[in-house]
């Protein structure tokens, strides 16, 4: 039997609303190297995302190093697959693959070409075994795909899904017997993944990066991937899983679960479903109250919330005001309370009830919620405000990769 643990969207160095999260991913891995001890995996898995952006912070790289040579030591027979993101600089988190490979950590971020231009596949494939068992399996690592990493005459989803199949076609020629394993891990966006409104996870919905996965051939007995926060199956495929981010990216994340999931492999074969080991936030999210109330409301339950001893575990505090008009002192009469209350607060976004509108009718009007709304959707209102009707599908796929184009543009610096 070998047995595996997954991750994936750690995001180190992550800043949220103006906190630091060095603690809270310390936290984590305290955490994770617990699960460790306890379920004695043959194999760990970080399906990308590992940091937060391409230029992590120091203190950020010295987590992450100083998690990797712990594992290493605490628990020799322990295999490490890592895969980049699309937040990591690839680069830069292969830079030491060859002396992390020495204590069994092997990283996969940049892709090798071969004289023809093909991606090299042979390097995606890395062997892992039970040191128990000696059962063998094969790790399929696929970092994140770029454009630029992939033929000009398809588009992107469809040349994502081809790759997939050919690299499946490639292990499976590879393994001696169906009795070994193949594991997938990749990095991307399952058509059909769930996300909630606003989510921070940064994909462009209904874009040509969208990856159909009922169009990738062949099987494989696990899929991991990265990418969207939320723990979920994957639609259209038997045991393809996004284990989820190790911590709320977004307030709109707050009742997502977190931690890692578990499965145990027998002579290829996957036994039973799997398991999700709940990773019990250091500081959770409170949405108070859960949908704007007015200010004397907002007063009372914040009156409420227990006194500040401390911050080791207090929760990140949003805080939904509804007015009729504008009231400049809102922030500052809210501040005045929370600041000597356990709570960390990070963002008191106002609703604005006009004249005729229901509870469920209520416009969102705070500068945060701009930010995190999906650009899209700010073209196909502007759209229908000048024409007077929505958008076609052909105008709104042309503005989405109009929007992606400009995405990587800003992004560009990172590699």
């Amino acid at each position: 039997m070998i047995k595996i643990l997954a991750t994936s969207d750690w995001h180190l160095g992550n800043n949220f609303h103006g906190f630091d999260r060095l603690e809270e991913h310390r936290h984590f891995l305290v955490w994770l190297l617990g699960e460790i001890n306890r379920k004695k995996p043959d194999v760990l898995l970080v399906a990308g995302d590992v940091f937060d952006s391409g230029n992590p912070s120091a203190a950020a790289q010295e987590l992450y190093y100083s998690f990797l040579d712990d594992v290493s030591c605490r628990f020799p027979d322990l295999q490490i697959v890592i895969i980049a993101g699309n937040h990591d600089s690839a680069a830069r988190l292969e830079a030491p693959r060859l002396m992390l490979e020495r204590h069994r950590v092997f990283v996969r971020g940049v892709f090798q070409f071969t004289s023809d231009g093909a991606i090299d596949k042979s390097d995606l494939v890395i062997p892992v075994h039970s040191a128990s068992s000696g059962e063998r399996a094969w790790v399929l690592a696929v970092p994140y795909l770029r454009e630029s990493d992939l033929p000009k005459s398809d588009d992107y989803g469809s040349a994502v899904s081809r790759f997939l199949s050919e690299m499946i076609e490639y292990a499976t020629r590879k393994r001696s017997s169906d009795k070994e394993a193949m594991l997938l891990m990749a990095h991307f966006y399952a058509r059909g993944g769930e996300i909630a409104e606003n989510s921070s996870e940064r994909i462009v919905i209904g874009s040509s990066e969208v990856v159909g996965v009922s169009e990738v051939a062949g099987d494989v007995t696990l899929a991991v991937v990265g990418h969207l926060h939320r723990n979920q199956h994957i639609k259209g495929k038997e045991h393809w899983v996004y284990p989820g981010s190790a911590l709320p990216m977004s307030f709109a994340e707050r009742h997502y679960r977190h931690g890692a999931v578990y499965y145990e492999i027998e002579d290829g074969q996957l036994k039973g479903d799997g398991e999700f080991l709940s990773y019990p936030l250091q500081h959770p999210l409170l949405s108070l109250p859960e949908r704007p109330r007015p200010l004397a409301e907002v007063i009372e339950l914040l009156n409420d919330l227990p006194d500040a001893d401390g911050d080791d575990d207090a929760p990140y505090l949003e805080v939904n005001v509804l007015l009729t008009e504008a009231d400049p002192s809102v922030q500052k009469r809210v501040t005045d309370i929370t600041d000597k209350k356990k709570v960390r607060l990070c963002r008191v976004p106002v609703a604005y009830q006009l004249a005729g509108d229901t509870d469920d009718e209520v416009e969102m009007e705070s500068i945060d919620d701009l930010l995190t709304r999906n650009p899209i959707d700010f073209v196909k209102q502007s759209y229908k405000n000048k024409y007077g009707f929505e958008m076609n599908d052909e105008l709104t796929a042309l503005a989405r990769i109009a929007i992606e184009a400009a995405r990587k543009e800003e992004e560009g610096g990172e590699e």
